[in-house]
């Protein structure tokens, strides 16, 4: 009997009895340690000293069960099997294993099956295809795009050879076998059975002695970039179409004005035009913006051996920088991304024996005011990205708006280039300095606007009267709108001053005279004024003593008058 309680001290894994009522009859070394108990422990409940074990559960349902638990750090795998007498309980024998470094293996194991599934969602998700081969060309893994872009399951796919794949034609040509002998990441074009054409990229992965062990594809679909593209050269030629159109227009509009002028230093410009125009000598126009340059311009085209050729107008400010190059000298094929195969005709060679009018040459960049130097210089230009010159046959008109001098001292402007462009200078005078020519531009745009809208509109003499008192900073291009303004605005047959903007009827900063429209009491007319007489000076001066000044009344009178029409 020793010897069998000596014996079952020394059992390797931990055992623990207790009798029908939940006191403990024996516990060998193995159990005490696992469960952290020291001391004597026979003849105590067990439930009191170590409560998470449930064994006294077992007294109650009569069930093996076993259980994993965590005492003093350790992870115990527990096993409880009732004992019995015939029917009757008589006790439970628990039995403890410590499997704390199994518990670890197997959480490392979830994790890594956690982490595969991850990367395996995250390898399927990629919108490109993933094709993995070993290093003999064997299929080892494929992502769903490429089951999108072959038409056939991954699992059909794997372990099979790409020759056998590329036979079956599912893709042509395999790029696999190429990187295997050049050992080199290689890019080609596929095409796929379903007739897709994708950019394949394939990468070499090499073992620690310079084997490959596995090659790595990465394909896109090019299709509809392909598609996006041709869109887009179909989108340009029709762009280059409507260019032209416009240009057309835009002709055919200048054509329709004529240089209207009673000016003496007009005529004389006009006259020099003409003399110009029978040569190709390049002119330089200048002059405010809006004063008619580009009527000029085409004055002289017109005039010239060149009339029944294209005059093609620039405005140099209004072409992105990033743009202009290509506008204006053309590019080749492949120049840049998105360029035509075929490459582009810039304005230069499209204006080829004609007349290129560059409008706003202020704004040219500096880098592009070189090579229109050699353009003027050689006649020959060339395109971005090309090699090759070539020859051009356009005269050359510019106009600015700005003080070129200036520019060149400030070095915004080459001065070589300003002494090509200026061989026959033209200065056009603003209206302001020209005013005989209002009455004249009035009465040519009043015409032309009439027979255009079909209305019926004169204006009036003292209408008149204000017009020529008027500036005009937006010189004739000004004067042509508001008479287009009053003609489609007005709808009276008269246009009167009270039609015209408040800063053309006020001059000196007060109104000169008072217009009455229609007939109403003398009471409520000179209330009216007085309202409108206040609300302006107010808005002017916001101070009751400068409106007194400018009103020549009281000070207070203008506060009581206020206060009467509810003005603050």
């Amino acid at each position: 009997m020793v010897q069998l309680a000596a014996g079952f001290q020394e059992i390797y894994q931990g055992v623990l009895m207790v009798d029908s009522k939940g006191y403990i009859l024996a516990c060998n070394k193995a159990a005490k340690e696992l469960l952290g108990i020291s001391g004597q422990v026979v003849g105590e409940r067990v439930q009191e000293i170590l409560p998470g074990l449930e064994m006294d559960d077992l007294l109650v349902t009569r069930i093996p069960a076993n259980h994993k638990v965590v005492i003093g750090g350790r992870v115990l795998l527990t096993n409880h099997q009732p004992v019995f007498e015939g029917s009757k309980l008589t006790g439970v024998v628990s039995s403890f294993f410590d499997i704390t470094e199994l518990d670890a293996v197997a959480q490392a194991s979830e994790i890594t099956q956690e982490l595969n599934k991850e990367l395996e969602a995250i390898f399927n998700s990629s919108y490109d295809e993933i094709y993995v081969t070993d290093g003999e060309g064997y299929t080892l893994r494929v992502n769903k795009a490429g089951e999108r872009f072959y038409g056939m399951k991954a699992e059909e796919m794997v372990g099979k050879h790409v020759s056998e794949l590329e036979e079956l034609g599912l893709f042509s040509p395999s790029i696999t076998p190429q990187v295997l002998n050049s050992k080199k990441r290689t890019t080609i074009r596929q095409i796929t059975k379903s007739g897709q054409e994708i950019i394949v990229t394939a990468n070499p992965v090499f073992d620690e002695s310079g084997k490959i062990i596995r090659v790595v594809t990465n394909s896109r679909d090019v299709t509809e970039l392909n598609n996006l593209r041709q869109r887009l050269e179909d989108t340009e030629k029709l762009m280059d179409n409507y260019r032209m159109e416009i240009v057309k227009l835009r002709k055919e509009k200048i054509m329709t004005e004529e240089v209207v002028s009673q000016n003496a230093t007009m005529q004389q410009i006009m006259i020099l035009a003409g003399k110009v125009a029978n040569v190709d000598s390049t002119v330089l126009i200048e002059g405010e913006s809006g004063v008619g340059k580009g009527v000029v311009a085409l004055k002289i085209h017109h005039l010239s051996k060149r009339r029944n050729s294209s005059f093609i107008t620039i405005n140099c400010g209004a072409i992105p920088e990033n743009l202009m190059e290509s506008e204006l000298f053309g590019y080749e094929g492949g120049a840049f991304t998105g360029a035509k195969k075929e490459g582009k005709k810039g304005l230069f060679e499209t204006a080829n024996r004609g007349t290129i009018f560059l409008d706003e040459i202020s704004e040219l960049p500096l880098n592009l005011q070189v090579k229109l130097l050699h353009v003027i210089q050689d006649r020959r230009l060339r395109r971005v990205g090309g090699n090759e010159d070539i020859e051009v046959n356009v005269r050359i008109i510019a106009a600015t708006n700005r003080n070129l001098p200036s520019l060149i001292k400030e070095r915004k402007f080459r001065e070589d280039l300003y002494y090509r462009l200026n061989v026959v200078p033209l200065v056009v005078p603003p209206l302001r300095h020209r005013k005989e020519d209002i009455p004249i531009l009035i009465n040519h745009f009043l015409k032309k606007f009439l027979d255009k809208y079909e209305l019926h509109k004169k204006i009036a003499p003292e209408t008149l009267e204000l017009l020529l008192k008027y500036d005009w900073p937006g010189n004739v291009r000004e004067l042509e709108n508001l008479v287009e303004r009053v003609v489609v605005t007005v709808d009276s047959v008269d246009v009167l001053p009270i039609h015209l903007p408040d800063y053309i009827v006020q001059v000196g900063g007060r109104m000169e005279k008072v217009f009455v429209l229609d007939i109403c009491s003398l009471k409520n007319a000179t209330e009216e004024l007085e309202r409108q007489l206040l609300n302006k000076a107010l808005i002017k001066f916001h101070n009751t003593y400068k409106m007194a000044d400018a009103l020549e009344v009281n000070q207070s009178t203008v506060v009581r008058k206020m206060q009467r029409y509810g003005i603050f």
